[in-house]
């Protein structure tokens, strides 16, 4: 197949690697292995998780070109996208297809409910019904967990310890996010633990973020947390600004490194997700079913505290959570 061939019938963003190497063909096939991509997002970010796991692949012998071809696709965060990249790329009939979250996974499913699917970045994969147990997925569905247990309320605490006396929070929502309702119901629980005051304001598009974290001012919440969203990942700056301009502290777990002058993120190091999906991947073309399986949780969290907006915001950042952060932007 040639790249060509792939781009014109596709007609998306193909990202190809070719280089050497010699990975073994699917099991009793002997030809070479076709791998699928579809990420929700095409930030740089993401096609940086994008190229981690490709690198993973190479390690493992699957090379774009000489031992296997591989094709990436992105909706560049556009969910309505996804279910005609999920149909175009299984037209290319693929070994297997790593589907980044769970919007992707259910695209894919969709187009073809028994293909092979590796999943980078699930959260709430039993709640979504995309498996049966993490120790036994059960179906054509695998890969890695999004988060580890409590991440949620962890987040909570830590906004707790951050903003001192802080007596109610706000969360920012994304209706249309997968899984979107299961982490309102998550926080809403870690706040109830806690004592503490609970407001949700909802933004379906970015032009809506404004509106919805003004809400939350309104509200005299002292913090905000917000809920893992595609869009709220590429607007994460807009939202940091957005909040800034009204003195909310923000918190997150969103993995982006750069300073987008977010408080506070504590989260899983999701580059680590992407490499280990390849392993998934390998196992799957040497003959293993993905139900057999299980999904494997982050063992890699990190947390970065921006001093910078800490001080635009007036807040006292305590000694003790300076101490455990792994970076801190001055």
């Amino acid at each position: 197949m040639r790249r060509r061939e792939v781009i014109t019938l596709l007609g998306g963003a193909v990202l190809a690697r070719p280089g050497l190497g010699h990975a073994q063909t699917p099991a009793g096939t002997g030809k070479r292995p076709v791998i699928g991509i579809l990420a929700l997002n095409a930030s740089e970010k993401n096609t940086g998780f994008i190229t981690g796991f490709l690198d993973a692949l190479a390690k493992l012998g699957y090379v774009d070109g000489t031992s296997a071809t591989i094709v990436s696709l992105y909706a560049a965060g556009e969910q309505r996208l996804l279910p005609m990249l999920a149909s175009n790329l299984v037209r290319l009939r693929p070994d297997v297809i790593m589907a980044d979250t769970a919007s992707p996974i259910k695209a894919v499913r969709n187009a073809a409910p028994r293909i092979p699917i590796v999943g980078a970045i699930m959260g709430y994969p039993v709640e979504q019904g995309l498996i049966t147990s993490f120790s036994h997925p059960g179906g054509n569905v695998t890969g890695m967990a999004a988060s580890v247990e409590n991440m949620y309320g962890k987040l909570v605490e830590l906004g707790l310890e951050a903003v001192s006396g802080a007596k109610t929070m706000g969360l920012l929502v994304d209706p249309e996010g997968s899984g979107a309702t299961l982490a309102r119901r998550d926080f809403q629980a870690a706040a109830e633990k806690r004592g503490i005051g609970f407001h949700v304001a909802e933004a379906h598009v970015p032009d809506e973020i404004d509106y919805a974290i003004r809400l939350l001012a309104d509200a005299g919440t002292a913090f905000i947390c917000i809920a893992p969203s595609s869009m709220f990942n590429l607007n994460m700056r807009h939202i940091a600004q957005s909040a800034l301009a009204l003195r909310l502290p923000t918190i997150t777990n969103n993995p982006e490194r750069s300073d987008t002058g977010i408080l506070l993120r504590y989260g899983v190091d999701y580059s680590e997700n992407y490499q280990r999906a390849a392993t998934f991947v390998d196992k799957i073309l040497k003959g293993a079913k993905p139900g057999d399986l299980p999904v494997e949780f982050p063992t890699k969290l990190e947390m970065v505290i921006n001093m910078k907006t800490a001080k635009a915001l007036g807040i006292d950042i305590p000694p003790t959570l300076l101490a455990r952060a792994d970076e801190v932007i001055e």
